[in-house]
This record gives structure tokens, sequence and C-alpha cells, in this order.
């Protein structure tokens, strides 16, 4: 006898797909204020490299309103006093967290983060597939949702649907949602083991070059996260991708080149796309959208996880609302997303406008002009 490849049906309120801190914040935030049934689509098992290493302190207030601990948090990451950068100038100018009266900011683990807040998700009440292949996504009368699993396949039946998945945004381009991309900025990551003897400042360092800037963050576990930030057109002409380019182009630096020459071959390398956009959301759809899927920034203005976490709250609010027939709350979720873009976007300016050694340089020039 055959495998029946019968989808079974599942019911729920809300279906969220994708299971990252915006996913997972959505969910906790339904599972501990309404009394909604909610189910995450998580296509990922978690197990590679993932991109936004560090936090500041800003997130402790985001995470208390999910009722996840500071004290549960800090016991799987690095603590961050602080952040160093030459920017504008070959100097390193440090800032100390401590200054904020805020506390330290955290070096995340993403895998042990995000899957900590997805169990959150699940402790209040959500129900999680992951990982998790989306067959089939439909709205007639109501979301359909094909999907299947490791154990069979399953259709997912929800009369509201949130767009978490990330920079794919499933849902926001099958639905022809109008998105504004202000660049095509990317980020190549080298990740690194630490040796036993070698120890870093527990601090980000910002270090500008001709051509973009370099992101460095220690991890937890004895690992580092170097990151060169530029557009992809810059880093595919400078062929970065390229091991020993990468090295060279690193041991130029001032600042980054001290500690790249004291580390082993880079354990893995990883692109992440990072350009500026926001999407123009619908009202009265019955779906709306969080995190990167919604809009991301420039890693500069320290908004990705934040922003993740506050949109993913904000979307179950959203979702709520418009089950009970109010779409006011999409509206006004819809022209804050909008205000925040446009809000960031001159915050972008100040920081590239604060560097003019490579004013001839297309990455510095294209950021030169402020966004009319």
């Amino acid at each position: 006898m055959g495998i029946d490849d019968t989808p079974v049906k599942n019911n729920y309120d809300i279906v969220i797909v994708g299971g990252g801190p915006a996913g997972a914040a959505a969910a906790i935030t339904l599972g501990r204020y309404t009394m909604l049934k909610v189910a995450i689509i998580e296509r990922s098992a978690f197990d590679d490299y993932r991109a936004g290493e560090s936090v500041s302190p800003a997130i402790y207030p985001l995470l208390d309103y999910l009722g996840v601990s500071r004290e549960k948090i800090e016991a799987i990451h690095l603590p961050s006093y602080g952040h160093a950068a030459a920017w504008g100038d070959e100097k390193l100018l440090t800032r100390d967290f401590m200054f904020t009266g805020q506390g330290n900011g955290l070096h995340l683990d993403r895998e042990k983060f995000d899957t900590l807040l997805l169990e959150e998700a699940a402790c209040a009440g959500a129900s999680i597939f992951q990982p998790a292949e989306i067959l089939r996504m439909e709205f007639n009368q109501g979301w359909e949702v094909d999907i299947r699993t490791m154990q069979t396949n399953l259709t997912i039946n929800a009369a509201y649907l949130i767009d978490c998945s990330g920079k794919n945004a499933a849902i926001v381009k099958s639905s022809g949602c109008p998105v504004h991309k202000e660049d095509s900025l990317i980020g190549l990551y080298a990740y690194y083991n630490l040796t036993n003897d070698m120890v870093l400042p527990q601090q980000t360092l910002i270090e500008t070059t001709e051509h973009g800037w370099y992101y460095l963050a220690p991890l937890p576990g004895k690992k580092i996260a170097i990151a060169f930030i530029t557009d992809a057109d810059i880093l595919k002409k400078l062929n970065l991708n390229d091991a020993a380019q990468w090295l060279a182009a690193g041991s130029k630096t001032s600042h980054v080149a001290k500690i790249i020459k004291k580390l082993p071959p880079p354990e893995a390398f990883r692109h992440y796309a990072i350009h500026s956009r926001v999407a123009k959301l619908p009202i009265a759809e019955k779906w709306t959208a969080a995190g990167d899927a919604a809009a991301c920034f420039d890693p500069i203005s320290s908004l990705g996880i934040g922003h993740a976490i506050n949109s993913g709250i904000h979307s179950a609010r959203v979702a709520e609302a418009s089950l009970k027939g109010d779409e006011s709350v999409a509206a006004n979720y819809n022209r804050h997303l909008l205000n925040h873009f446009e809000t960031y976007l001159h915050m972008r300016h100040g920081f590239y406008s604060a560097e003019k050694r490579w004013e001839h340089s297309p990455f510095w020039q294209r950021r030169a002009a402020l966004h009319k």
C-alpha cells in the first residue's frame, strides 16, 4: 500500500510564515495577550550561520513585553560593553554602554537566540512546524497553506496570515505588494573560530574603507564574525568572494587588520542581502508583514533585530484587530512603517555624510545625496 500524501487539515486563527525573531514575537504576543490559535511555519532548522550578531540594551524592554527574562537571555549570550568606530577619521572612538544607563548589550549566538524565542512561542501556545516546506499558499475565504514536514503533509487553514519570511518576503512578493528599494547593499560575512589563547574586547568594531565598511563582532563560544558591507556590484568587482582577496583587502585596514592577521582561515563565508527597502502593506486583505519582509535597514542603523521584534509585536495587534473587523490598526501600522523608514533614511544620510575621505568613491557617492 502506497504512502497517503493527502494533506491533514489543521485549523488556526492566524498562521505566521517565518519563525525568526519577528514571527516568534508575533506568536508570543498573540499567545500572551489574546485567546487566538496560532501556527508558525519555519522552513529552516536554524542550523546554519545567521547574520545579526549584536544588539544594544534597547532590546530589553521589548523582551520584557514578551515575558522573556533578561537572565535567560544573558545566560546563553556574550555581554557587549560598547562599540568602537573609525568612521570619518582613522582615529578609533569608543563608546561604552555603561554610560547609557541601560547596562550592557549582547553579542548573540543567533541559532540559540532564535531557538529560544521560538520555544517561548511554543510555551505561549503556538504550534510550531519546523522545518517545513510550503507547497501551496492561497487565500479563498481564508488562508490555505499546504506544507511538507519530515513526518507528513499538512494543510493549515487560518483566517489571517503574517508574513515574517525575512528578505524572501514570500507573501509580499506573491501578492504584488508595492515595494520601494533604496539600494543594493550586501554583507559578506566571514566566521572564525578563535584560538584558546586569543582574547578580544567584548565590543563591536566598525571601520570604513574606500569601497564600504567593516563590521567585527565577537560571538559566544570563542568565535568572531567579520563582515564587509558594500554594494553588490562593488563586491563582485573586488572579487572578495575569493578568500585570498578577502584577506588582502582586510589587511589594508588600520584596525580590523590587527585582528585579521592573528586569525586562522575563516570557517565559513556567507552572503546576506541587506539592502534598504520598505513594503506598502495592504489594510484589508487579511494579511500583513513584519521584520525584514516589511522593511529592511542598513546595519549601520542597528535596527535589524529590534525592528523585527517590535514589528512582530505590532503585526500581532494588526491581526487581532482585523479579525474583529477593525482595520484602523493596520492603517496606523502601515503609516508608522513608512514614516519610520523615512526617518531612517535621514538618519542613514547623517551617518554616511560624516565620512568625507572618499567622496569620489561610488559607494560613498551613492549615499551622499539626501533621499527625497
